[in-house]
C-alpha cells in the first residue's frame, strides 16, 4: 500500500541532513539539447501529468502530478513515498527543472562510478585529474573524448537541462519509457536517466 501524504508548507531546503540526498535524473541524450520555451515545457509536463503546482519561493521546482505514478516505477511491494517534508527531516519527493547555458555534468559523490572511455571501454578511475568542461582524457588507450559520449553506468548525466526527481535512491524507482517517450515527443529528442547523491 502506497502512502500518499497530504501537501502542506515546505520547510526550508538548506536544512541539513545526516543522511545522503539522492536524486533521480532525466536529461537530454543530446548534451547540447536545450528547451526553447521553458513555460511551454513546463506546461507540457503538467498535461502529461509529471508535475502539478510549482512550490512557493522555489524557481524551477513543482509537486508531483497526479499521474506521477504511472510515470515512475518503485521497486518492492509497498513503498512508502513522502510528498511532504516531515517533522524530523524536509526531505521529500518533488520535481526541479535545471537549465544551464552551457552543457554540465552532473555526477554522483556517493557511490559514484568511473567512466569507461568510449575508445578503449575501460572504466577511467583518474578522470577528474585529466577533465575540461567538454573533454576527459583516457591515459589507458591516450584518447581524449567528449564527456557526453562516455559511459557513466546511471551514475551522471551530461546536458543543458535536467528534470530532477528528488528523495530516490539509486535504482530505488525508473521511470517508464512511456515517460522517456513522452519526453521524446515533447522535445523531439531522445531522453535517458540516471542517478546522483550527495
Amino acid at each position: 500500500m502506497r502512502i500518499i501524504l497530504p501537501i502542506k508548507t515546505l520547510i526550508n531546503e538548506a536544512m541539513s541532513t545526516s543522511t545522503p540526498s539522492c536524486s533521480l535524473f532525466l536529461s537530454p541524450t543530446q548534451s547540447n539539447f536545450t528547451i526553447g520555451d521553458n513555460s511551454q515545457f513546463i506546461s507540457q509536463l503538467e498535461e502529461i501529468g509529471l508535475i502539478a503546482k510549482e512550490i512557493s519561493n522555489q524557481n524551477d521546482a513543482f509537486f508531483t502530478g497526479k499521474r506521477y505514478f504511472d510515470h515512475i516505477s518503485y521497486m518492492g511491494c509497498s513503498p512508502t513515498v513522502q510528498f511532504e517534508p516531515g517533522e524530523a527531516s524536509n526531505s521529500f519527493c518533488h520535481v526541479k527543472i535545471h537549465y544551464y547555458d552551457r552543457a554540465k555534468l552532473v555526477v554522483s559523490q556517493i557511490q559514484a562510478r568511473a567512466p569507461h572511455c568510449p575508445n578503449c571501454s575501460k572504466p577511467v578511475k583518474d578522470w577528474t585529474s585529466d577533465t575540461t568542461e567538454e573533454t576527459i582524457n583516457c591515459k589507458l588507450c591516450n584518447t581524449t573524448s567528449d564527456i557526453g559520449e562516455f559511459n557513466w553506468r546511471k551514475m551522471a548525466g551530461y546536458a543543458r537541462v535536467f528534470i530532477e526527481i528528488t528523495d530516490i535512491f539509486p535504482k530505488e524507482a525508473i521511470p517508464q519509457q512511456t515517460l522517456l517517450d513522452e519526453l521524446n515527443q515533447i522535445c523531439t529528442t531522445e531522453w535517458s536517466y540516471f542517478y546522483s547523491c550527495h
